[in-house]
């Protein structure tokens, strides 16, 4: 299926819907949580906030930027044989903003492709007609030794690295310590300074983990002891709307308690690399058989690295180990990707998106899965508010891989068949597979035997399961599912969240 075909049957399918939905009248179902228009929604509910997901916090469409370079203009020749490295790296050097051009062709790179600036896009002309070809791998090309850790061999590339990696960092400054308790759900922060902190500044809230803040993240469960072995902080970002004397009024509410006793610091947050784009193209791999788990070799396409308000879009992956790796991201999107396999089968991948080190509010939309990973969609790290929303796939697992993620989205996906889905991998000493409020809204699957797994309430504590066919209702311990035949209204909690925000008389969320 091309991607004009997919943006044409999207746009289809939400006509459809939307004709469903004006024909379900007094039908309609609703959930508990939320109600007809979020009636039921609150700030300190189970049902967390996710309308701030996506780039720029959902507030703006995925910008068009002018071309101002052509890698051909740098020698890049794109005839699948010539070797077009050398073009790509001196373009990414030479281009300080807007858009560098990939014009039709195959390109072949053997090396990793660094953007470590802002402003800068990577621009094909569609994933049909510009091709980026990785004949070997980053182990071939960059030889790392192997290593054990619990008696298990591994290799550093099946945990990262990438052929093009974008990495900024947080550019933090400090500015004081939060003096007063504040509330799951509070919009408002009380420091021993404000200095240099104004209206419409970004904070970064950061908070030492500590076994007490631990049990809290994982609403009453206890987290794994090497995720506590190590200094580690919860970080969140947020935008100051308004301060007065020593109070400062968040654009948000907050997702944990923040308790002086936990060390909370104020930070103003002031990302080095914002508005980079990879769009329009495809990542071919020569698709040799998938090594083993844990010893990937490295056809690895795209890694962010603290970087903001950035996106990759209409962008095709095959045989990939990994596809898109989000690591301390924030307000990022990744929209109209196909993965695919030609030459592999069975697993063909380690991780097809993947979300790690703190990574909020980002937005993964319109994707498909045309093949099988051996984790699909995947959340680690205490990645936070992340939403995965309109995708599909042959049989999709969403990855809860523990370390901490919490309150993150999968709302109005196909997952096809549905025996993985809640198939998750990371060590047991990294406590549950996901902390508190997970939430699943609209999943559609190809039906048969559905359960949940055994434990489910220990590995996914406070889970909110809506919409999910097949499931028995319940409010058991901390998990709340209600199961429906047909799906609850609306299809799409993210959609609806952050229409509701948009409202002159609705509270901000995140």
């Amino acid at each position: 299926m091309t991607f004009k075909a997919m943006r044409w049957g999207g746009v289809i399918r939400l006509i459809l819907v939307m004709a469903a939905f004006a024909g379900q009248g007094e039908a309609q179902t609703h959930s508990e949580l939320w109600g007809e228009e979020g009636e039921r929604w609150e700030p300190s509910g189970r049902l967390p906030d996710f309308s701030r997901a996506g780039y720029h916090g959902g507030d703006r469409d995925l910008p068009d930027v002018p071309v101002s370079a052509n890698v051909k203009a740098f020698g890049a020749v794109g005839d699948g044989v010539a070797d077009d490295t050398a073009a790509f790296v001196a373009a990414i050097e030479a281009t300080d903003r807007d858009a560098i051009l990939i014009p039709e062709g195959v390109y072949v790179v053997t090396a990793t492709l660094k953007i470590r600036k802002p402003n800068v896009v990577l621009r094909g002309e569609g994933p049909d007609r510009t091709v980026l070809r990785f004949p070997k791998s980053l182990q071939q090309l960059l030889p790392s030794d192997g290593f054990t850790a619990l008696g298990v061999s591994k290799l550093k590339y099946s945990f990262g690295g990438a052929f093009i990696e974008v990495r900024g960092n947080a550019g933090l400054e400090e500015i004081g310590r939060v003096v007063e308790v504040s509330e799951r759900g509070s919009r408002i922060l009380r420091c021993d300074t404000v200095r240099a902190l104004a209206p419409g500044d970004w904070i970064q809230l950061r908070t030492r983990l500590n076994p007490d803040l631990g049990r809290h993240l994982h609403a009453g469960r206890e987290a794994g002891k090497d995720t506590l072995s190590r200094p580690r902080w919860l970080e969140t970002v947020a935008k100051v709307v308004e301060i007065e004397g020593d109070r400062m009024t968040l654009d948000r509410p907050l997702r944990l308690d923040v308790r002086p006793e936990w060390s909370p610091i104020v930070h103003k947050y002031q990302p080095t690399v914002q508005e980079v784009g990879i769009e329009h193209f495809a990542f071919e791999f020569p698709g040799v058989a998938k090594k083993k788990h844990l010893l990937e070799e490295g056809f690895n396409a795209i890694q962010f690295g603290d970087v903001a308000n950035s996106w990759v879009r209409n962008v095709r992956f095959v045989d990939a180990d990994m596809g898109v790796k989000f690591g301390g991201a924030k307000f990022c999107q990744a929209e109209n990707l196909v993965f695919e396999e030609r030459k592999r089968t069975g697993r063909t991948g380690h991780h097809a998106i993947w979300v790690t080190g703190q990574s909020q509010a980002c937005l993964f939309q319109d994707f498909r899965l045309e093949t099988t990973y051996v984790h699909d969609l995947s959340l680690e790290g205490f990645a936070h508010g992340n939403v995965f929303r309109r995708g599909s796939g042959r049989s999709i697992n969403l990855d809860h891989h523990r370390n901490g993620p919490y309150e993150n989205l999968f709302t109005d996906l196909d997952i096809g068949d549905p025996r993985r889905l809640w198939a998750s991998g990371g060590r047991g000493d990294r406590g549950p597979n996901s902390a508190a409020r997970t939430t699943v809204w609209n999943l559609r699957h190809e039906g048969g035997a559905i359960t949940l797994p055994r434990r489910f309430e220990k590995r996914f504590p406070m889970a909110n399961v809506v919409g999910v066919p097949g499931y028995t209702d319940r409010e058991s311990g901390s998990v709340w599912i209600e199961s429906s035949a047909e799906p609850v209204v609306p299809a799409d909690l993210y959609e609806a969240q952050r229409r509701r925000r948009m409202l002159p008389s609705a509270s901000s969320g995140d």
